[in-house]
C-alpha cells in the first residue's frame, strides 16, 4: 500500500527537511508553502495525513485551522496534524474540536512527529530506525 503525505509549511527549509525524513518506498511526501497551493492539492490528491504549519503567512491569521476545516469537509478520510512556533491553548482546543488528530508546539522531536505519523497510520523511515 502507498500513502502521501502532504506538508505545508511557509518555510521551505523546514518542509523539504521534513520531506526528506519521512519519505520512504511507500511514502510520497508532498509540499506546499500556502494555502492555496495545499488545497489544489487535497482536491486532486489522496493525502492520508496533512501535516500543516499553523501560522502560514507570518500574520497572526491561523490558517492550518483553515485548511483543516478544509480536509475534514473534503476528505474527511485525511488525518491531520498541525503545528505552530506560538501555542495557544484556545487554538489548540478549537483545532481538537475541529477534528485534528495531533496539534505540536514547534520545535517538534522528529522522533515524536514520526510516531504521531506511525500512529496514524503510514509508515516512515525514522518510525521503522525507532521501533
Amino acid at each position: 500500500m502507498s500513502y502521501k503525505v502532504l506538508i505545508v509549511d511557509d518555510e521551505m527549509a523546514t518542509a523539504f527537511g521534513l520531506k526528506a525524513l519521512l519519505e520512504g518506498p511507500d511514502v510520497e511526501v508532498l509540499t506546499a508553502v500556502n494555502p492555496v497551493a495545499a488545497k489544489r492539492i487535497l482536491r486532486s490528491e489522496q493525502i492520508s495525513v496533512l501535516l500543516s504549519d499553523i501560522r502560514l503567512s507570518g500574520t497572526l491569521d491561523a490558517e492550518g485551522l483553515d485548511l483543516l476545516q478544509f480536509a475534514k469537509e473534503k476528505c474527511p478520510d485525511t488525518k491531520v496534524i498541525l503545528m505552530t512556533g506560538y501555542g495557544d491553548p484556545a487554538i489548540m482546543q478549537q483545532a481538537f474540536k475541529m477534528g485534528a488528530s495531533y496539534y505540536f508546539e514547534k520545535p517538534v522531536e522528529l522522533n515524536v512527529l514520526s510516531a504521531a505519523i506511525h500512529n496514524l497510520g503510514v509508515p516512515n523511515q525514522l518510525s521503522e530506525d525507532n521501533p
